[in-house]
């Protein structure tokens, strides 16, 4: 009994001529039989892919005419071997040659055959030039993405749906440590500590419980044992019938990036010079302390610190003297506040200290006292050694203030305090000192406006020459009408002038103004030319003018251009100005004193009086302070110094003004010690300009 193959196999046998005709005319394949390298028979599908017909091939055309060059060799061996029998099939794909000298590309089935009793080959043919094309783009393409990722430099892998790595790129073998076959095939617990291990493995079960893209920061450590800071960039990928095939990583290493950015950071908050933070963190830091003694209900207190004295070792020692001396009193300041406490540089000399956590006030005073007494030693600059002081401001959250802005202003405004009660002290905030601050920020409002709005004026009061009873001498004194808190004294708008950066405009004025009193002065008793000057307007001058000098370069200009000597100008400074003998100051002293101008000093006596620089510079008078001339007649001791400060001035060559005589008592005193003149109420109040010639011309 046959079996169901062998049953079948006869019925094929049985019908194999039907089966053969329509294998020939098949419109796919193309049949063929060679013999003695001539094709016998080709189907008209064999001759339509060479671009021939059946009777241009059958009989006429060898297969080494079909085959393209390069591939002769390979495809007429194959067909040698079959036909001497040491082969009886073949499968392989060769390029072929068309009619028209085109290529195609033919996968051959070919088997060993007999035909009319002689050796023969009986195959088929089929076009997969559409096939071979597709494979070669896919090829360039997988070629192409190969080359690709191994010229990334960032490390790249890929894995199987459990997490095994399929492949890599030199970067990630590099970032491993590993040969690329010590990694293939193997799953993260094979290659890396457990510990990372395990975080990588987690990471990947979460990409494919929720297929997509995942990006995650991580710090990891390299098998050179360095921590590295990296992102990893990672997407699954499916198979052809849409089920997960695994997932592709990417890891971009951002140490570097890392520390620039803590770099950045640190330097846009940290004090390079002090190490300490500065003003943005401080501001951060206040901001996180009050929300935390806000929810605690505790106190916070911010100590604003400034350094007095400061600039007299910048000025004196240089800068680098001047940053030393930064460097260790912030060390010194840190010394004295508790580990909780942050010390922060606002800029300059100034630095501010906050104190968290606090119940009552006891620790604040105690820890301020211990920084001026830290910061009042002596600091060692090498060769030399400087001295400062520290004026403090204190203001405490929540009494004062609750916010940011406000706790530092306000710590800002008690500093200012503590420089004002005499420095090397510290001060809390008030309310007071806000309203005083507000009043001092309008004044400084309203002094803009009151120069080009004229309404600062000069009043004049006369200078008696005692011994000829002559007006030889007024004194300039500045007035602002202001037009709704009317007269303003100088003494409380001049400081805000000199804050503002006011007081050279201001300045300028009253000499060009002062200069007009002089030409209309002369008018009235006109002077030979060349004459001495015989008579002298004395303007008072702020430090800030000799520090810039614009102002006094405008005052000689206009001399110059008026014709008028420097003595019918006296410039009045005080004392302070010339005990720190600055080179600026010193400058502008010679130049008033080669143009004739000259220089008086006010209120001598009362302050530190030095009388080596009466010696050195060119001083031409000096004003007795009216606290002597007050008590002139009752007081010995007033009535001693007053005579002696004459004797010394006289010594030197230099005139004495007495200030603040008000009584003949006190006018007959000064002439019998040989002062030589005498100003104050007795004889005249300051004058506005009209009245002051009204004076002048009832005059001898």
């Amino acid at each position: 009994m046959l079996t169901d193959n062998a049953a079948l196999t006869e019925d094929l046998i049985r019908d194999a001529d039907s089966l053969f005709i329509g294998l020939l005319r098949n419109a796919m394949i193309g049949v063929y039989i060679i013999q003695n390298n001539i094709f016998r028979y080709v189907n008209p599908r064999f001759a339509e892919m060479f671009g021939y017909t059946q009777a241009e091939i059958c009989g006429i055309v060898g297969p080494a005419d079909l085959i393209a060059p390069g591939e002769v060799e390979k495809v007429m061996d194959a067909i040698g071997q079959r036909l001497d029998g040491s082969s009886e099939t073949a499968h392989y794909t060769f390029a072929g040659l068309r009619k028209d000298g085109g290529r195609i590309d033919l996968e051959v089935f070919g088997n060993r055959t007999e035909f009319e009793g002689r050796p023969a080959i009986i195959g088929m043919l089929v076009d997969v030039t559409a096939r071979c094309a597709a494979e070669r783009t896919a090829n360039e393409r997988l070629n192409f993405i190969g080359q690709l990722i191994e010229a990334i430099p960032s490390p790249v892998f890929f894995k199987d749906e459990q997490a095994r790595y399929l492949g890599c790129n030199k970067a990630f073998e590099a970032f491993l440590m590993r040969p690329r076959d010590a990694i293939i095939g193997r799953s993260v617990f094979d290659i890396s500590p457990p510990e990372l291990a395990a975080r990588y493995h987690e990471a990947d079960k979460a990409l494919f419980d929720h297929p997509g893209v995942q990006t995650y920061e991580a710090s990891v450590e390299a098998t050179d044992g360095m921590r590295r800071d990296v992102i990893f960039n990672k997407a699954t990928w499916l198979h052809a019938d849409g089920s997960l095939g695994g997932l592709v990583g990417v890891i971009t290493d951002i140490t570097e990036r890392k520390q620039t950015e803590a770099l950045v950071w640190v330097q846009a908050n940290y004090d390079p010079l002090t190490g300490l933070p500065n003003r943005r963190l401080l501001h951060d830091r206040l901001g996180e302390v009050l929300k935390k003694a806000h929810r605690d209900h505790e106190s916070v207190a911010v100590l604003y610190i400034d350094l007095d004295r400061f600039k007299e070792v910048n000025d004196t020692l240089g800068h680098e003297a001047g940053d030393r001396l930064l460097s260790d009193a912030a060390r010194r300041i840190v010394s004295c506040v508790r580990e909780s406490d942050t010390v922060a540089r606002q800029g300059g000399d100034e630095f501010t200290v906050l104190l968290p956590g606090l119940s009552d006030r006891t620790p604040i005073e105690r820890i301020a006292e211990n920084i001026i007494q830290a910061l009042d030693r002596p600091f060692d600059l090498g060769e030399d050694l400087a001295y400062v002081s520290a004026s403090i401001g204190i203001t405490v959250f929540p009494d004062d203030a609750t916010s940011p802005i406000d706790i530092l202003k306000n710590a800002d405004q008690a500093m200012y305090h503590a420089k004002d009660a005499g420095r090397n002290r510290f001060s809390y905030f008030s309310p007071s000192m806000q309203e005083s601050a507000l009043q001092r920020l309008q004044l400084g409002r309203d002094l803009r406006c009151a120069l080009p709005e004229g309404q600062l004026e000069l009043h004049f009061q006369p200078i008696l020459h005692l011994a000829s009873g002559e007006v030889r001498k007024a004194e300039a004194l500045l007035r602002w009408n202001h037009p709704t808190r009317g007269q303003i004294a100088p003494d409380e708008f001049i400081p805000v002038a000199e804050e503002l950066g006011l007081i050279n405009a201001i300045g300028t004025w009253v000499f060009e103004s002062a200069i007009d009193v002089i030409l209309r002065w002369r008018s009235l008793r006109p002077m030979p030319e060349g004459a001495p000057c015989p008579f002298q307007i004395t303007v008072n001058a702020s430090p800030r003018q000799f520090l810039r000098g614009q102002s006094l370069d405008v005052l000689l200009q206009r001399l110059e251009q008026a014709r008028l000597p420097g003595s019918c100008i006296a410039i009045e400074i005080t004392e302070g100005l010339l005990l720190d003998e600055e080179p600026v100051v010193m400058a502008q002293l010679a130049r008033l004193s080669a143009a004739g101008i000259q220089v008086s000093i006010d209120d001598f006596g009362t302050g530190y009086s030095a009388m080596a620089y009466l010696k050195r510079l060119d001083i031409d008078t000096l004003k007795i302070d009216r606290s002597f001339v007050r008590d002139l007649t009752t007081d010995p001791g007033d009535l001693a110094i007053t005579e002696a400060i004459i004797a010394m001035a006289h010594k030197l060559d230099i005139k004495v003004v007495a200030e603040g005589v008000e009584t003949v008592a006190q006018q007959d005193c000064l002439s019998a010690a040989g002062c030589d003149y005498s100003q104050g109420f007795l004889f005249s109040r300051p004058l506005p300009v009209a009245a002051f010639f009204d004076l002048i011309a009832q005059r001898p």
